[in-house]
This record gives C-alpha cells, sequence and structure tokens, in this order.
C-alpha cells in the first residue's frame, strides 16, 4: 500500500514539472511577431536560436540597426540608364526624354515614331526624326505658325511671299514693313538673323544617347562601350576587336552601363517587319532583308520578287500537305516546299 502512494506522489511530481515548463514555453516572446524587435522600417526582423537579428532591406545598406538608402544612378554607369536615372528609396527607375519611349529591358530608350498616330497632326507629310518629327507642305505652300498646317502662298501681297526673304524656318511681315525670320520649337536663330540653328532642347537635338549644343549646332555623343553612326545621331553598340583609335573621337563616346548590351538600332525589325517583304534581320547598321528560295531581292533591298508575285511576310506551315509547292499557285509560301491545302 506504501508502495502504491509513493509511485503515485512521484507521478503527480512528474506532472506538475512537465506543466511548469510548458508554460514556461509559452511565455517565451517572439519579437519579430509582436513587432517589439526595434528594427527600422528599412530593415526586417530575423528570428535566431537565442534572440533575433535586424537586417536592411534590398537597395538599403548598414548594419541593420541603421539603414541608408544605396543611390543606384551613382553607381555602375548611370545606373545603366541610356538617358535619365531617378533614385528612390531602395530602387531606381530609368527615365527617357521626350519623343522617347523606355524599352521592356527598363534601361534603352526608343523613338517613337509620331508620325504613325494621326500622321503626327500634320496637314500633308510628317517626317519622323531621332526624338521629335516635322510637317512638310507640298508645292504651293508654306507652313503655317502652329507647324502643322499649310497655307497656300499667294502671288501678290505679303513680301514674305518672296523666295529672297531668306528665312530658313518662318518668316513674318513686321509692322513697318520688311520681314522677321522665326524659328520652329527646338531651334534657334542664328546670328545673321535668317538661319535656324537646332538645339538639343526639343526632341533631344535628334540625339539617340547623349546631345550636346555647339555653336554650329547639337553634337550627339554616345555612352561607352557605343559608337556614333554614320547618321551622326544613332548609336551602334562597339565592336572590342576594333582598334583604339575610335576611342578618341570626341563625337562618339560618354559613360554607359556595363550590362546594357543591346544594340539600341536592334529594334527595327520589331516596327512594320522593317519594311521587309520576308524575312528582317537586325544588324549593327540597320536592317537586313533576305528572301526564300525561289524569290530575288530586289534593289531597293526590302522588296521579294518571284514568278508572278512578292511572297507574304509570313507563311502557314499547317495549309500545305505534300512535298510539291507550286509558288505560283500558292497563296502561302510554304518554307517547306509544300503543296497548298485547298
Amino acid at each position: 500500500m506504501g508502495a502504491i502512494c509513493i509511485a503515485r506522489d512521484f507521478c503527480l511530481f512528474l506532472l506538475m514539472l512537465n506543466t511548469r515548463q510548458s508554460a514556461a514555453l509559452l511565455e517565451k516572446s517572439d519579437p519579430c511577431a509582436e513587432g517589439s524587435d526595434g528594427c527600422p522600417i528599412d530593415a526586417i526582423c530575423q528570428n535566431t536560436q537565442a534572440s533575433y537579428k535586424c537586417t536592411c532591406k534590398v537597395g538599403f545598406k548598414g548594419d541593420g540597426k541603421h539603414c541608408e538608402d544605396i543611390d543606384e544612378c551613382d553607381i555602375e554607369y548611370n545606373g545603366g540608364c541610356v538617358h535619365e536615372c531617378n533614385n528612390i528609396p531602395g530602387n531606381y527607375r530609368c527615365t527617357c526624354h521626350d519623343g522617347f519611349n523606355l524599352a521592356h529591358d527598363g534601361h534603352n530608350c526608343l523613338d517613337v515614331d509620331e508620325c504613325v498616330f494621326n500622321n503626327g497632326g500634320c496637314q500633308y507629310t510628317c517626317v519622323n526624326t531621332m526624338g521629335s518629327y516635322e510637317c512638310r507642305c507640298k508645292e504651293g505652300f508654306f507652313l503655317s505658325d502652329n507647324q502643322h498646317t499649310c497655307i497656300h502662298r499667294s502671288v501678290e501681297g505679303l513680301s514674305c511671299m518672296n523666295k529672297e526673304h531668306g528665312c530658313a524656318h518662318i518668316c513674318k511681315e513686321t509692322p513697318k514693313g520688311g520681314v522677321a525670320c522665326e524659328c520652329r520649337p527646338g531651334f534657334e536663330l542664328a546670328k545673321n538673323q535668317r538661319g535656324c540653328i537646332l538645339t538639343c532642347i526639343h526632341g533631344n537635338g535628334g540625339c539617340q544617347h547623349t546631345c550636346e549644343d555647339m555653336e554650329q549646332g547639337p553634337i550627339c555623343r554616345c555612352h561607352v562601350r557605343y559608337t556614333l553612326h554614320p547618321d551622326s545621331r544613332s548609336c551602334v553598340e562597339r565592336d572590342e576587336t576594333t582598334t583604339e583609335s575610335s576611342d578618341h573621337n570626341a563625337t562618339s563616346f560618354i559613360e554607359v552601363d556595363k550590362r546594357v548590351k543591346r544594340r539600341l538600332l536592334m529594334e527595327n525589325c520589331a516596327v512594320n517587319n522593317g519594311g521587309c517583304d520576308s524575312t528582317c534581320k537586325d544588324t549593327s547598321t540597320g536592317v537586313r532583308c533576305s528572301c526564300p528560295v525561289g524569290f530575288t531581292l530586289q534593289p531597293d533591298g526590302k522588296t521579294c520578287k518571284g514568278q508572278t508575285s512578292r511572297p507574304p511576310r509570313t507563311s502557314t506551315p499547317s495549309l500545305c500537305l505534300s512535298p510539291k509547292c507550286l509558288t505560283w499557285l500558292c497563296f502561302v509560301l510554304c518554307f517547306a516546299q509544300q503543296e497548298l491545302n485547298g
């Protein structure tokens, strides 16, 4: 009987001890979950076996207790942005000058063809330029002050109708007689008060990368690892195998992000197939068109000519049946030399 009591008392003792240990575990706090960790807003709380620690978030640096923003625009060549780099807390964003759109890679800037949409608002001809556009009138008309509509030239009346007025852009009559010349937006009147000099203010001066105003007009420059295209406006990724003598070309290079690898001209095939009838391939100097078997590339470098008509730009192999194709009867070109279904 005594042995039974001793065993029972021992069991009760173990039960009470286990209950106290469980209560102690429940009372142990979780600072990260309770928000009592003391970590700053720019850091995250991480539980450890003994306690917790604070670690700075991505885009910030510090010891976890004190975190400061990393300015990505001050490192790695302007943050990799071709035009503008804007630092924000914990991150950064690239933006482009007027007349350009940000590419899908978030760093490059692509020219906007304003003439595609409603002819750029021009009454007659719209001509797209790098970062801008301009309207032109047909013969017998001149551009009005709004730079979009055209006015018929009158044979008599205004002296500005005289071809000898000398104004490069806009000619206006003065109240006391004579003419006064003005320039279109983005241009400055030359010292002779007749000519107009392009500036970097409007459309980045037509430059794809960087524009610098000079006395003779804007000079386009390219970032590091890019070279100026013969058009003096576009920039092409530089071939590292070329001689270093081109490094001294003052109109060719400025700093650019190490990570920007894509050629800025390599977007041409994405727009209207680069103007090619069939296959379009981007190159460092622009697009290169090619034709399928049975067709010949014409002197314009874009048109494909076969036995009767030009091939379509796309093919539909599912419409072809057998390994025989009569190209002069096919509505869809069978590149696998198959016969058209139906």
